[in-house]
């Protein structure tokens, strides 16, 4: 594998989501309900000389770790869903991607819990531009699409109160009411 892979790509997993950051994690967490056992699993398809199912164990983890954004579990799985195809599973390779799961299950492990949810992806120059761009948008009073907003508010962080009540203010166009609870929001 190579050196300095991500293991977690949170922006990427959040653009696949559209800023879902809740939905990301409970993916994320049921990714690594479903996996947590795959180094017994997969040595067991693989000693029983179980290869296609082995494969196909592989080939699914190789697809949910890729849309998650889980990087490093994804590109070992490439290799050994490889190697898997062609019937000759590697050792070393096989003990680099249940490492590599390892090191992502801790990462999902220690994941806030969704209400605590503070963004790992957010920067704080990405929080600010966000907020001045969300006020300019509720003070010139534009149309703000559901995309558009859910974004914005996956980019700030808001507790779920706070993300309800701009969701509410925002769709009835109360966008005096959205100023307001926006001016709460801390730079």
């Amino acid at each position: 594998m190579q050196e300095n892979v991500m293991i977690i790509d949170f922006e990427f997993g959040l653009r696949q989501l559209n800023g879902n950051k809740s939905l990301l994690f409970r993916l994320l967490r049921k990714f690594a309900a479903e996996y947590r056992d795959l180094d017994t699993r997969l040595q067991a398809l693989v000693g029983a000389e179980s290869i296609q199912e082995a494969e196909d164990l592989v080939h699914t983890l190789k697809g949910v770790s890729g849309n998650l954004g889980c990087n490093a579990v994804y590109q070992d799985s490439r290799l050994v869903n490889e190697q898997l195809k062609h019937g000759e599973p590697d050792a070393s390779s096989m003990q680099s991607l249940f490492d590599n799961l390892s090191k992502t299950l801790a990462v999902i492990d220690d994941l806030p819990d969704a209400e605590n949810a503070a963004a790992p992806v957010a920067k704080p120059d990405e929080h600010l531009e966000t907020l001045k761009a969300f006020s300019q948008a509720l003070e010139q009073h534009e149309y703000i699409n559901d995309e558009k907003l859910a974004n914005w508010l996956a980019t700030l962080s808001l507790p779920s109160s706070q993300q309800a009540q701009l969701t509410s203010a925002v769709t009835s166009l109360d966008y005096d009411q959205a100023l307001t609870i926006l001016a709460t929001v801390k730079n």
